[in-house]
């Protein structure tokens, strides 16, 4: 009896760190070249405050992190954990870039209203060299 429930312990932490291991990995750190930034547009899009409501709520990242989409009128907002509102614009139709951080997110709302996409986490300044700035992210997707 005692090597069952030994055994049962060693399954279930098995598990655990398995469990753990595949949240780990959905996490990935890039480096954004200033040719290759597609998500980094400063073009703006015009989104209405209708269209945005579906955006408005709270999404638990892969990263552990949550990431808060409000807004004040017309003025759009993004919040990672508890952390400082920052103003944000829409870049597309389903794409947000702050103008204060290079945080940027590209949401997908399914039928189910249910989220996916990634959201794009600046670490540290950008860095220069002959072929331009680069700046790192944390890439996280919504869980």
């Amino acid at each position: 009896m005692k090597n069952l429930i030994k055994l049962s312990f060693i399954g279930a932490l098995t598990m655990f760190s398995a469990t753990q291991a595949s949240y780990a990995a959905e996490v990935d750190t890039v480096t954004v070249m200033p040719n290759n930034s597609q998500f980094l547009t400063t073009n703006r899009y015009p989104m209405r405050s209708i269209e945005f409501f579906k955006f408005k709520r709270v999404y638990d990242l892969s990263n552990g992190m949550t990431l808060t989409l409000s807004s004040d009128s017309a003025v759009m907002y993004a919040r990672l954990n508890d952390g400082p509102k920052e103003r944000i614009v829409a870049t597309s139709t389903s794409s947000f870039s702050s103008t204060e951080s290079k945080l940027n997110m590209h949401i997908n709302i399914q039928r189910d209203d249910e989220a996916s996409g990634e959201v794009y986490i600046p670490v540290g300044s950008a860095t220069a060299d002959l072929d331009g700035a680069h700046q790192q992210y944390i890439v996280a997707s919504f869980k």
